[in-house]
Formats: structure tokens, C-alpha cells, sequence
């Protein structure tokens, strides 16, 4: 394929060919692929990073065809996960680069190991505990990451880099308590905030891949419904457990498989008892409802809800916001298939 996919590009000082030579070598994960990382995904795609991850745990729903960037209704009819569908929408958008899925939950159990190999991270999640695990394992593996978030009309990113910024948790010193923090469940987002921030975060990237970034300890803030952009300055906590004592408390920390309900929806995280086959699952729900499958999860709609079960036991039950009607559901329709 001709190399002028990229001239507009590298014909741009700073970048350079040399420059884009770079971003062409580099491997980049996306973990999370919702509104942030799906506009990250396409902008990196698009700029031909040569190998990226995309990291997502969740399926594409029909309110997300309003600022998640790289899907549509046949995603949504298919139940399709999103790094899957993301993927396949991005190649044939760029067939020469490497693109990669991965359907799961991030962890302090699997971070590491997803992040390995790769030059860059950038955050695409929509929650607090996922980039405390996340600024963890960056800082731990040294692998530079840029942080980005986003809700109603306000965003803001910051690159973290070991050894020469600040950290998420000097942005962030604790842990929130859940339902505090505004999210887009809660608080609305528009399509143009994620936009913005997701496209200073690709910025950044570039800079980062491109060898034309410099140290700083700057958070970009903007509000894009009164059309503001900001810089403050994050000063490194002295005593920063993270970046400073390198003590990764969220990292040690073991998993939790909770039930959770997800803030602002009907729907509740939890995850099966045991061990399941999504074939024998599909297969034991044919006759009871509406059942969706492909090799990632099973989808059952019975009596106004939903069951999804992925492939490594988590499950989501929409149309129910009480842990308890979800568990009784999971009791009725997963337990009995359980190994």
C-alpha cells in the first residue's frame, strides 16, 4: 500500500518522517473503549500506529451509538463486545496495521499482563478504581500513559510518565466512594466533550511516539459547552505512595468479584458461581426467551430483562437496579449450568 496513506501527517514539522517512521513501529493499548476510547482508537488507527490493543469489558448498547464513534445498530442487534466490534470497524478503515481485541475486565490480576510489550497506554475507562489500577501498573512497568477523562460538558487528560510527572494519584490522593463522582450515567456527556479530550489525548500520543514531548506536569481541562480550555499545574506529591515511594497498594490488591449495580441504570454487574460453557448455556435457554450468542457471551431477554454472560464468568442483568433481583435472576437462568 502506497506510503501516502500518512503524508498529511508527515509533512507536518514536528512529526516529520522520521517521526511518523516512529508512530508506524509503535505498539499502543487502549483500555477502555467506550466514548473516550473509541475516539482514540479510530484517531490512532487512522494516524498508523503500527500494533494496538483495545481493552473493554462491556457490549454495545444502543445509547452508545451517541458518541461511541466506531459502532452501530448491527453491533447493537448482535450483541457484540466492544473492543470486538471496534476492531473489526477499524479494519477496513487500516488494513496494515495490527489490531488486537481483548473481552475483559481490568484488573489488578490481568493489567500487567495486558499492558506488556506495549510503548504506550491510553485511558479510555469511565471509572476511579480502574485508573488507580492502572496508574499503578504504568508506573510499575515504567510503559508512559495518558490520562483522560470525561462527563456532561467537561473533560481533562494529563500525561503520566515514571520518574518525570505527576501521577493520577497526585491528581487523585484517594479512592472515591461509589456513587460520588459524576458520571455519564448520571450526569449526562456530550458526543463533542469525548471528542475533544479523547483527540488531546491522540495528541499527546503522537508527541510521545513521535520523540517530541517534553516532561510536564500540566492537566489540560476544557468545558467544551462554554468553550473553555485551561492548563493547571499538578504538583508531584512528596509523599505520593505511587510515583514517589513506588508502593502500588491497587495493584497488590486482590480482585473483589462483587455485585454491583451500575449508577444511574437498570443494570447490575455480578459474576456466576462457577465454571460455564457458553454453548451449554445457549443451548439451555433456547425455548425460554430471546437468545443472542456469539464466541464471546450468551444474551437471554426473558420477561423484561437481560442476561449476558461472557465467556470468563462476569455477568450483566439489565432491567433491574437491585443487586438481590439480580442475583435471583442469576439463581434461575445460570446457576442450574454451572460445571
Amino acid at each position: 500500500m502506497s506510503q501516502d496513506r500518512y503524508i498529511r501527517q508527515e509533512i507536518f514539522e514536528p512529526i516529520g518522517p522520521e517521526g511518523q517512521r516512529r508512530v508506524s513501529s509503535a505498539a499502543v493499548a487502549v483500555i477502555g473503549c467506550g466514548a473516550l476510547g473509541t475516539n482514540i482508537a479510530n484517531n490512532l488507527a487512522r494516524s498508523g500506529v503500527g500494533r494496538i490493543r483495545i481493552v473493554d469489558r462491556d457490549v454495545v448498547e444502543l445509547d452508545n451509538l451517541q458518541r461511541q464513534v466506531l459502532f452501530d445498530e448491527e453491533d447493537v442487534r448482535l450483541r457484540m463486545p466492544k473492543a470486538v466490534a471496534a476492531v473489526s470497524h477499524l479494519r477496513t478503515a487500516n488494513s496494515s496495521i495490527a489490531l488486537e481485541a481483548e473481552v475483559a475486565e481490568v484488573s489488578s490480576a490481568n493489567i500487567e499482563s495486558l499492558i506488556e510489550g506495549f510503548d504506550l497506554v491510553l485511558d479510555g475507562t469511565d471509572n476511579v478504581d480502574a485508573r488507580l489500577v492502572l496508574n499503578d501498573a504504568c508506573l510499575k512497568r515504567r510503559v508512559p500513559y495518558v490520562f483522560g477523562g470525561a462527563v456532561a460538558s467537561q473533560g481533562m487528560t494529563m500525561v503520566v510518565v515514571a520518574d518525570q510527572t505527576p501521577c493520577f494519584r497526585c491528581l487523585i490522593a484517594e479512592r472515591l466512594a461509589p456513587g460520588t463522582a459524576p458520571t455519564a450515567a448520571t450526569a449526562g456527556i456530550l458526543h463533542s466533550t469525548t471528542a475533544v479530550v479523547a483527540s488531546l489525548q491522540c495528541t499527546s500520543a503522537l508527541r510521545l511516539l513521535a520523540g517530541d514531548w517534553a516532561p510536564t506536569d500540566v492537566l489540560v481541562c476544557v468545558d467544551v459547552w462554554e468553550h473553555e480550555l485551561t492548563r493547571m499545574h499538578v504538583p508531584r506529591r512528596p509523599d505520593c505512595p505511587a510515583c514517589v515511594r513506588r508502593e502500588f497498594e491497587f495493584l497488590a490488591a486482590r480482585p473483589e468479584r462483587r455485585t454491583v449495580p451500575v449508577a444511574g441504570t437498570s443494570s447490575v454487574r455480578l459474576w456466576a458461581n462457577g465454571p460455564l460453557s457458553l454453548a451449554r448455556l445457549s443451548e439451555a435457554w433456547r425455548g425460554k426467551g430471546e437468545v443472542v450468542a456469539n464466541p464471546w457471551l450468551v444474551s437471554l431477554r426473558v420477561g423484561g430483562h437481560e442476561i449476558i454472560v461472557f465467556a470468563d464468568g462476569r455477568g450483566m442483568v439489565n432491567g433491574v437496579a437491585e443487586p438481590v433481583a439480580a442475583q435471583g435472576l442469576f439463581e434461575k437462568y445460570v446457576d442450574p449450568w454451572i460445571a
